[in-house]
Parts: structure tokens; sequence; C-alpha cells
């Protein structure tokens, strides 16, 4: 389903749960398990990559969340949803993206939350979550600003759009991109190496630093859990999933 590697120092996930790398509750929980489990390992680096050609991950499996209305599920399901966000985004040691492949929604997300990001020619990468009817929560909203710049990520958020690999490039949302996954898999591992030799405290510390800059991270996830609960349960939200999983155009009021 995902696996971990770990290698000096280099952790690596991928990302092998069906076709579209689409997130279920149970793939959640073994994404959290693993990214806990290469922190555990004082890894210097966490590498993110897909094993699907041509996709990095299409964001949740909305059939599983059509189907699960329960609050129970939905609260442990968005337990997860942002609990792996805030693990990768404040993972101790240097995250990179391999953006392999097409990176939508949740996969996008999950990209913006590491520190590099490379990516592959002729796919896209974005938030279509206004097409679905869902909110974008405002810790991804933070994360894209910081990326691209506050006017291009409230554009893209609201209009929910896909960028191609080239914009997300010149945007800076890539900070590479290649024709072909070896070539990502080669200069991930070249920054990675490169990285290790770097002091892991001053590493560790920095991030923290970083992160900091962003105000109570913690407060921001509670306002995000609450707010998206509630919108799952709006109209136009289950419109939206249960038209996505229909494969046809949502009707909203």
């Amino acid at each position: 389903m995902i696996h971990l590697q770990i290698e000096e120092e280099i952790a690596t996930i991928t990302l092998d749960t069906n076709e579209s790398n689409s997130f279920t509750l149970e793939s959640f929980q073994k994404l959290s398990e693993l990214v806990r489990k290469a922190e555990s390992k004082l890894s210097k680096i966490l590498i993110l990559r897909s094993s699907r050609p041509g996709v990095f991950s299409q964001g949740l499996n909305l059939t599983e969340l059509s189907g699960e209305r329960t609050e129970e599920f939905l609260n442990l399901f968005l337990h997860y949803f942002f609990g792996i966000l805030e693990q990768v985004y404040t993972f101790p040691g240097v995250v990179i993206a391999e953006v392999g492949g097409h990176a939508m929604g949740y996969g996008a997300m999950l990209a913006m939350a590491s520190d590099f990001r490379y990516g592959m020619e002729g796919t896209r990468i974005g938030l279509p979550e206004v097409k679905l009817g869902i909110r974008v929560p405002s810790f991804v909203a933070m994360m894209l600003r910081d990326i691209i710049g506050s006017r291009e990520a409230d554009s893209h958020i609201l209009q929910g759009n896909a960028y191609k690999a080239s914009e997300a490039k010149e945007l800076g949302l890539y900070d590479e991109i290649y024709s072909d996954a070896n070539s990502i898999k080669d200069s991930s591992l070249k920054l990675a190496r490169k990285l290790t030799k770097n002091s892991f405290g001053a590493t560790r510390s920095s991030k923290q630093a970083l992160r900091y800059l962003n105000g109570d991270l913690k407060k921001m996830l509670e306002f995000d859990k609450e707010k998206t609960f509630e919108s799952l349960f709006t109209e136009d939200a289950i419109e939206g999933i249960a038209a996505a999983v229909a494969g046809r155009r949502p009707q909203f009021k």
C-alpha cells in the first residue's frame, strides 16, 4: 500500500494506494504511521514519491467520503487529514516531494507541505476544491501563499483550476521540472545526499524558526478542522462529491 525505506539517514515513503493514489482513512492511518516512524529514526531527509506512473496523488478517495457520513468517521478522517499535513510541514528534517505525476487536491497539499518539490513535464497540480463544493483550509492557503505569493494563491484557490507543470515551475511551486521519473529521482537523491552533510540540529532548529513565523499552527488547524467538518455537511459538498464519484458536472444552487 504505502512503503517506507530508510537508508543512509534518508527516509523514502512511496505512495501506492490505488491507480490514482487517492486516500482512504486506512491509507491516511498508514501514511501517518510511516511519517512518524521516519521521524523517530532521526531521518535527516524525508522523500515522498509515487510508484504510479504519471500520478503523484489525485487526492481523497471520494467514494469512501461520499458513503461514510457519520460524525465519528468524519472527525477521525479529518484528524488524519490535517494531522499528516502538520507532520510533513513540521518534520524535523528536510522534506522533498517527487511529484512525478498529477497532484490534485490532497496530493497538491502534501507537495506544498514539503520543503522542495520536483515536478514532471506534462502533468498538472492544483486545488480544485471549489469545483467540488469543499472548503480550502486556511492552513493550505497559508502554505500556498508562502510559496507563490498571496495574489496568485488567492486567485488559484477561488478559480480551482490546475497549473501545468511549466506554470508551476514559473511561479515557484516547483523547484525544477523533468521529463521523466528517473531524472526526478536522481535530482532528489542528489539534493538529499548533499543536505545530509548539514547539521541536523541546526536544520531542525531552523525549520522550527521558519514554521514559527506563521503563528499558532495548532490553533489554525483546530479552526480548519471545525470549519471543514461543517462544510462537508453542506448541500454543495454533498452534491460536489457525489458528482465527482458519478463522473458528472455538479449542480450547485
